[in-house]
């Protein structure tokens, strides 16, 4: 794949670089918050080879590209050359005004979405690897392969460890790029909070506790100039700081804005750093920890209800949130739970959708007789394996209804025995099966991982046997539009201004049911049909309603204007071009009156289909929607073998 061509592509289709807000990635996703996202050519961008499909979701146009994002996102930083606040958070990041009404439709939800995903994109690679550590010896002393007491598991656990122990300055650094602040402002706050002292006096007996019992203690042992301070633990804590940050960028700048130049190297700093540091301990720390208990609390209550209809509602609509991009509001809670508590709940719920849709995507591969749709299957598979389904999401599942069904209910079996047997997780690491250490008590194996297992084990069995039952045909009438090409492969374009639409709805058996051959209908704007590829006239039918091609490449291609229009035997058909005569894509080949057509009480539907042969090897349709002559609507893979004739083809 061409990485910078297609950074090109998809910088230059939404809207250039101008429009461009801010940009980051995840796992599978450019991220980008546009000005203007009406500037934005979906359709073009969808149909880029190496795209998978937009989501407009949380306050961000999303480019869902697969497993090679990180490249195709390096190009776009390379060509585009952005700031640091545009790569850092854009305006949303830089706490600035925005007059756009685009940013006042996100709302609440899509600001604080944008938010999350923005702090935690950045570090969650480093956080999966770090939670791999710890699952790893984890797994190690359980099974006596290594003591607690060993230099090597000392070493091991502290490397493991590190990142969770001081998460606020990791999440201090992550989210002083998103608001705006200087980086070694939030890693100083963060390490502000874990500073050995105060930790241990936090942690020592304390002279009373404010609301004990409840959600809401606070313990009170020392003061700041006669107010008392609240001491709590930080460690491992993610809303404190991330708050404390915020209220630091506000700070920092009006500091930058009041003090003298001359004066702002020195007291800057120490106004930001004295009011945001003192200010966090007395009222922002304490008041985000209650904040984050509730949600802690108010998470693990709701799961808590009914743990096995939890399950299997989390695990099925799981996929549904990834889709939409809506994950990133659920995935913190992994890590604030497993700082609050030392477990999480929710996680081991959605543990099985991976292996459900890895289950799904080999039964797409055992069943089809496409070599293409085998290969794409094949990768989605291996992609979900490692816990990253969108390949298969796009690729496999969204074009065949009954086999996605079946594999997000497979995924809320799953979702129902790991609830039902109490799984928890342990450590935040890898995805998909890899992360399995993950869940294993440090105390031990227990029901819990045991119930876990069975229920990978059972989801990939039920999505599996499902889909191989089911088959790999995709549904009629929602068949995926195909981006990818090759040097195989070729493009037919509309022979009409229009608006595409499946062939297999329209309103004659011998079409719809693809006896003819695969391919694309079009309810025409107008009268005119021109030619779709370059190429020779192989048959001009004399009525006009028909036109048959073959195309440089071997392809053939009919051409039927209307529903039974032989039946005019001519009549509002104006026939512009001879068997034998060679013509250019776009080239007008025939005239017809739409109007007398449908007053006659005809469809004046135009059908275009590539004519089955045993050169023919797939046919896919590329665009669904508004097109032109010069939009490209089937993609045509061929292998090399003779052509047939198309005579009989055409005189429908």
């Amino acid at each position: 794949m061409n990485y910078k061509s297609l950074a090109e592509d998809i910088l230059k289709n939404v809207g250039s670089k101008g429009n461009v807000k801010s940009i980051t990635h995840c796992v599978t996703r450019i991220r980008f918050v546009l000005g203007d996202e009406s500037k934005a050519n979906d359709d073009e961008i969808k149909n880029l080879d190496g795209v998978l499909d937009v989501v407009k979701q949380g306050g961000q146009y999303q480019v869902v590209i697969g497993p090679s994002v990180a490249k195709v996102y390096d190009e776009i930083l390379s060509i585009a050359n952005f700031s640091d606040s545009i790569v850092n958070g854009g305006d949303m990041a830089t706490n600035n005004p925005t007059d756009n009404d685009n940013e006042t439709e996100k709302g609440l939800l899509g600001k604080a979405l944008g938010l999350i995903s923005s702090i935690f994109i950045p570090i969650l690679g480093l956080l999966s690897g770090a939670g791999m550590i710890k699952a790893v010896v984890s797994l190690c002393t359980v099974t006596g392969i290594m003591s607690e007491k060993s230099g090597t598991y000392l070493i091991l656990n502290a490397l493991g460890d590190t990142l969770f122990y001081f998460f606020p300055v990791v999440i201090g650094w992550s989210a002083a790029r998103k608001f705006g602040l200087k980086e070694i402002y939030g890693i100083t706050l963060g390490a502000f909070l874990v500073y050995p002292t105060l930790i241990s006096a936090a942690s020592s007996q304390t002279v009373t506790t404010i609301f004990k019992g409840t959600i809401f203690a606070l313990k009170y042992k020392m003061t700041f100039l006669g107010i008392p301070v609240a001491l709590q633990t930080y460690s491992s804590t993610v809303i404190p700081i991330i708050i404390i940050v915020w209220f630091a960028s506000y700070v920092y700048k009006y500091c930058d804005k009041v003090i003298p130049d001359v004066l702002k190297m020195v007291f800057v700093p120490f106004f930001t750093l004295l009011i945001a540091g003192i200010l966090s301990l007395i009222i922002i720390g304490p008041v985000a920890m209650i904040l984050q208990n509730i949600l802690s609390d108010t998470v693990l209550w709701l799961v808590g209800l009914n743990k096995a209809v939890a399950g299997f509602f989390l695990g099925a609509f799981w996929s549904i949130l990834v889709m939409f991009g809506l994950h990133w509001a659920v995935i913190p809670f992994f890590a604030i739970d497993i700082a609050h508590y030392g477990y999480d709940v929710i996680n081991p719920l959605i543990f099985s959708g991976a292996l459900a849709v890895l289950g799904s995507s080999i039964g797409v591969a055992v069943r089809t007789k496409s070599e293409s749709v085998r290969g794409m299957s094949v990768a989605a598979a291996i992609s979900s394996f490692f816990g990253i389904n969108e390949p298969a999401l796009y690729g496999v599942l969204i074009p065949r209804k009954w086999i996605m069904i079946t594999s997000f209910t497979g995924a809320g079996i799953g979702g129902a025995i790991a609830g039902f047997s109490g799984s928890k997780l342990y450590a935040f690491g890898a995805n998909g099966l890899l992360g399995l250490p993950c869940f294993i008590n440090p105390k031990g194996i227990d029901s819990g991982f045991i119930g876990l297992c069975i229920s990978g084990v059972v989801a990939f069995a039920f999505a599996l046997g499902s889909a191989l039952l089911i088959g790999a045909k995709k549904d009629a009438g929602n068949r995926p539009l195909i981006k990818k090409k090759s040097v195989n492969h070729s493009a037919v374009y509309a022979p009409v201004n229009g608006e595409s639409f499946d062939l297999t709805t329209v309103h004659d058996d011998v079409f719809s049911k693809l006896t003819l051959g695969d391919g694309i209908a079009i309810k025409p704007n107008e009268g005119k049909v021109y030619a779709p590829i370059d190429g020779i006239i192989r048959v001009a039918y004399p009525t006009g309603h028909a036109i048959g091609l073959a195309s440089n490449d071997g392809e053939e291609i009919l051409i039927h204007i209307g529903i039974d229009t032989v039946n005019l035997e001519g009549k509002h058909f104006t026939l512009h071009v001879n068997q034998g005569l060679r013509v250019i894509k776009g080239d007008l080949l025939v005239e017809f009156d739409k109007k007398a057509i449908n007053d006659a009480g005809y469809d004046s539907t135009v059908m275009m289909v590539v004519t089955k042969s045993e050169r023919l090897k797939s046919v896919m349709p590329t665009k669904f929607g508004p097109v032109t002559k010069d939009t490209k609507v089937l993609d045509v893979e061929l292998n090399n073998s003779s052509n047939t004739d198309q005579e009989a083809v055409i005189a429908k």
